[in-house]
């Protein structure tokens, strides 16, 4: 059964690669409204602004402005959004990033596919049907 009314945030500094995360949810689930920002301080502010919370904000790791680990440092100290499951999109060089990322008690780090075939099944993986 595909998600209905699920509110997913996709935060990435490239363009394309929003655009391809938006494509696979939408194919995977076609029910989604997804929100696309392009770094984390972007998706903070609309945070702050909009009344709904996500059910899942998707990172990239490695963004200007204000990275992935930034934002969800900020996240979780806050008692508002602490608790919206998150999960970090990096290259499998910053893999090793995954320490940090347990001690800031995001969801998971995966590697960011490269082809769109293994993006439509990772959103199977972070929200599976």
């Amino acid at each position: 059964m595909p998600l209905k009314h699920s509110l997913v945030f996709i935060v990435d500094d490239d363009e394309d690669d929003r655009f391809m995360l938006w494509q696979a949810f939408q194919k995977n689930h076609p029910g989604c409204l997804l929100f696309t920002f392009s770094d984390g301080q972007e998706m903070l502010d609309h945070l702050t602004e909009y009344y709904d919370l996500p059910d899942l904000i998707v990172l990239d790791l490695n963004m200007p402005v204000m990275d992935g680990v930034t934002t969800l440092k900020r996240l979780k100290r806050s008692s508002r959004f602490s608790n919206i499951p998150t999960v970090l999109l990096g290259s499998p060089f910053e893999t090793n990033t995954n320490l940090w990322c347990n001690d800031l008690a995001a969801s998971t780090l995966l590697v960011k596919p490269s082809r769109y075939s293994d993006l439509v099944q990772l959103t199977n993986r972070l929200y599976p049907s």
